[in-house]
């Protein structure tokens, strides 16, 4: 039986890494927003990931027994994090334009996931234990299937600003730019001194029970 799960946990460090395009920094997963400027009033947007699957590690970190390993898949999941940004002329954009032989000029946007980086994971568990049928025998670690990751490391005002930016056009047009900017630091700054009072989201995952108790 599939269950859905949520649960915290470490991308294993692994070997089989791949190499983000930007920085050639080993890595588990990257994905690339590149905005490529055709002329003053025309843009080209292209969008590309790394399909390399790997794999999380769940629980057993305090020595008592062995972690268990569960595979994901990129090309099914989601994979939220905040992206750098790297602008036009930037070292990172000129080593993508190489790379994929843009000729005009563009910024690119890198999200990486790192090995032994904490990612907080939702979705549904294949249990080759239990779900596999005869011909997936090969399959030998759990499977988080249709999965939603999320960086750990994302802080509040990390989230806050992708919105900010996205419905800052619609502000200005009411209130103006230096009244949008006072405004915006001070919601800001009390969500940071109140953050009971932010969104409806648990501000961290508790250590859930794992589902199948026929793991390791």
């Amino acid at each position: 039986m599939r269950s859905h799960v949520k649960f915290s946990a470490q991308v294993e460090p692994g070997t089989d890494l791949v190499r983000s395009p930007v920085t050639d920094q080993p890595c588990v997963y990257w994905r690339l927003r590149i905005v490529e400027r055709l002329t003053v009033g025309s843009e080209l947007v292209h969008e590309m990931a790394s399909s390399q699957s790997f794999r999380l590690l769940w629980g057993a970190r305090d020595g008592g027994t062995a972690p268990v390993r569960i595979l994901i898949e990129p090309d099914s999941a989601r994979i939220e994090a905040t992206p750098t940004l790297h602008r036009h002329g930037s070292p990172g954009a000129l080593a993508v334009a190489r790379a994929f032989g843009f000729p005009g000029a563009l910024s690119v946007e890198e999200t990486t996931i790192l090995p032994g980086d904490e990612l907080a994971a939702a979705g549904t568990l294949f249990d080759p234990q239990v779900d596999a049928g005869p011909f997936r025998t090969a399959l030998r670690e759990p499977e988080l299937v249709d999965a939603t990751l999320t960086l750990a490391s994302t802080t509040l005002g990390e989230v806050l600003l992708p919105w900010a930016v996205g419905t800052a056009a619609a502000v200005l047009g009411g209130i103006g730019l230096a009244t949008w900017a006072v405004w915006h630091y001070h919601a800001l700054h009390e969500a940071a001194a109140h953050p009971a009072r932010v969104g409806h989201g648990p501000t961290y995952l508790e250590r859930p029970q794992f589902p199948h108790p026929r793991l390791p």
